[in-house]
């Protein structure tokens, strides 16, 4: 009787138990911007939480939001930035680009809804970038989608690389997000092998998340909150879904295609504080305010 026990208790670890859907707590909709958005990526609140700031891909440029009415207030970058996919925030407050068409990551005095002036650009080892980040120790993370290649940086100089086109650990397909965790991880979107990889902060390879239950298709953006709960924009299955501790699904919004409340569009960027979740809802050129329940 032990030693059956002790064998489902190892193969509980190995399978963990299918979560239904049923079951998964719901993200409520709060707010619905108006559709002046082309094919809207990432998003990021401002380090006062005041405004939404959104890489407005169609659009050439990164737009700023009033946070609770999804009002836009002002543009960022307009004539300087081509198909920019993230947006983010560092130590210093500036604002952080991957400028994917110009490929290099563009560096903005944030001011606000106006007076946001470029400050500098870095384009080592750049390859259509679609994801940066910043670590509270300065450092800033970047995902090649064209390279295939993860950059950590240091003042602009690139100080660790990992990656290859592959499947194997470390190796990608089209990396997009990139987001450093509360705990130092380095978590990284891998949707051409529908995967998260985690790395510590020199880049070298932790684990993955794929597989069931996640079943995802071509993860892209996330975001996490103070608890370490995960948010992630799963995008061909048109859905938000949440990951817990254990990083077991929790929550979920979406599932189905459509622009009627609870549906999304491939959906790409995510940003959490709070009770508050914004969505960009891309191919319905669109941001969403949620709320947990």
């Amino acid at each position: 009787m032990i030693r059956t026990i002790i064998i489902f208790s190892a193969l509980w670890l190995i399978f963990p138990a299918r979560t239904d859907a049923a079951e998964m707590w719901r993200p409520v909709l709060v707010q619905t911007s108006k559709t002046v958005f082309s094919r809207p990526h990432d998003v990021v609140l401002s380090p006062d939480k005041r405004f939404l700031v959104v890489a407005d891909n169609g659009n050439d440029d990164v737009k700023v939001l009033d946070a609770k009415s999804l009002r836009v207030l002002g543009v960022i970058g307009r004539g300087e930035l081509s198909a920019p996919h993230d947006v983010a925030f560092d130590r210093q407050g500036r604002l952080l680009v991957a400028d994917t068409g110009n490929d290099r990551i563009a560096l903005y005095a944030f001011k606000g809804p106006s007076g946001s002036k470029l400050m500098t650009s870095w384009g080592a080892e750049m390859g259509s970038p679609e994801g940066v980040a910043a670590a509270p120790d300065g450092r800033v993370f970047v995902t090649n989608a064209g390279l295939d290649t993860v950059l950590a940086l240091e003042d602009g100089r690139v100080v660790h690389r990992a990656g290859g086109s592959g499947s194997g650990p470390n190796l990608y397909r089209r990396p997009h997000d990139i987001h450093v965790a509360t705990d130092g991880r380095v978590i990284v979107a891998d949707p051409g092998n529908n995967r998260l990889q985690i790395l510590d902060r020199n880049l070298n390879f932790v684990r993955e998340i794929s597989g069931p239950p996640y079943n995802f298709n071509e993860p892209k953006y996330l975001s996490v909150d103070k608890a370490g709960t995960l948010f992630l924009a799963d995008e061909y299955n048109d859905r938000l879904i949440i990951l817990g501790p254990g990083n077991h699904p929790v929550g979920i919004y979406g599932g189905v295609r459509g622009s009627a409340p609870g549906q999304l569009n491939h959906p790409e960027g995510v940003e959490v504080s709070g009770p508050h979740i914004w969505l960009a809802d891309t191919y319905n050129d669109r941001i969403l305010l949620l709320k947990r329940p």
